[in-house]
């Protein structure tokens, strides 16, 4: 309903009121007070308008200029202040952003562009706690919202909240079935309960959607890696590789599961990939030197693992040399290495087995470390 027009000062004030409707209150809000039939005021909406168009082209010194020209016109201009916000928001000066948003809930309350400002602000923040509670004071008034629903699925995930974030994600997929952000974090929160077939589902739907990501894509191959249906993971990585081709994390999935096939001479070509395209240099040069070792080419695979063990400590490297140097009957160096490793690795099982199994085949091993200690 618009109020019969009132005069304040020099200016002529409409008053417009909004319904706003949620599913716990049905009252009346003010939304906001517009000043009209004024040059000043025309000239206000104008460079509000400039300033939104600026922001949008990514201009923020100019748009956040003609953000300040309006402030200085009207200090109260709500959309001077959340435009700034926005601006501040999105250049991650979010200290800023908040401060902008709070003066505008200084004067609306309710004004829900800034109730969702402030919220992206603490998440900048890393102040989890604080978002989630404005972010459900924000759905206390709109509570259809499916962006902001899944905002607070992502902070319920984040704090390992698994089936409150599920929950939240699940209620706004029932309002927008194919929301990206959601589905990802369906998937992401079902692999993490264990739930892989449940996973794969929202991933592969998501894969099917206009905005599928490369994110979803490996992940829906990792399920697959981890199921040992390598074909299936490899064309998954195949397509994220061919909208990335600089993917190092699906060109190592890749190659674990042509491992995995038993083509190591292509899972060494893949690893190489994502060694050059930036994977961890320590585990990329154990496993090629694991591939080596699958293929009995003990010499490179004894070039990989001291690669490896040349940039910092890595228990595979050395149990890769530990097992290199018992196919060439170098019994005395195996056991050094290994007797090594259950210094470092106390705890490791796979380790102590090894050791186990080691003296039990070589006793005298044992004898002469006796000895030394003696």
């Amino acid at each position: 309903m618009t109020l019969q027009p009132k005069y304040h000062g020099q200016f002529i004030i409409d008053i417009r009121w909004r319904l706003s409707y949620t599913s716990h209150h049905k009252k009346k809000v003010l939304i906001k007070i517009i000043m009209t039939n004024s040059k000043y005021n025309k000239e206000v909406i104008n460079l509000v308008k400039v300033a939104h168009k600026l922001r949008k082209e990514r201009k923020f010194t100019e748009a956040e200029a003609k953000y300040l020209e309006v402030l200085e016109l009207d200090p109260d201009n709500v959309y001077a202040l959340v435009g700034l916000g926005n601006l501040k928001c999105k250049i991650k000066r979010f200290k800023e952003s908040l401060l902008y948003y709070q003066r505008c809930l200084e004067l609306e309350d309710t004004n829900l562009y800034a109730l969702a400002g402030v919220g992206d602000s603490y998440r900048g923040l890393n102040d989890m706690d604080s978002a989630l509670e404005v972010w459900l004071k924000y759905l206390s008034y709109n509570s259809g919202d499916y962006k902001i629903i899944t905002r607070v699925g992502d902070v319920l995930r984040k704090k390992d909240d698994l089936p409150g974030s599920k929950k939240y994600y699940q209620i706004a997929i029932e309002l927008h079935p194919k929301d990206p952000f959601a589905l990802m974090g369906l998937g992401d929160v079902c692999e993490k309960l264990g739930n892989d077939a449940e996973a794969l589902f929202y991933f592969e739907k998501l894969i099917s959607s206009t905005d599928c990501s490369i994110f979803a894509i490996t992940s829906a191959a990792n399920i697959y890696r981890k199921t040992s249906s390598y074909e299936k993971a490899i064309k998954l990585y195949d397509t994220a590789l061919s909208k990335d081709p600089k993917n190092s994390h699906a060109w190592n999935g890749k190659a674990d599961c042509l491992r995995g096939m038993r083509n190591h001479e292509a899972a060494i070509n893949a690893w190489k990939n994502a060694l050059k395209y930036g994977m961890n240099r320590i585990s990329a040069m154990t496993r090629i030197g694991d591939s080596y070792m699958s293929m009995n080419d003990l010499e490179n695979a004894e070039i990989s693992y001291q690669k490896t063990v040349a940039m910092g400590y890595d228990k595979y490297a050395y149990l890769g040399m530990f097992k290199i140097h018992l196919k060439r009957n170098h019994i005395d160096k195996a056991f050094e290495t290994l007797t090594m490793l259950i210094k470092n690795e106390p705890h490791d099982p796979r380790i102590s087995l090894e050791y186990n199994i080691f003296v039990e085949k070589y006793p005298h091993v044992k004898n002469i470390e006796n000895k030394k200690a003696v």
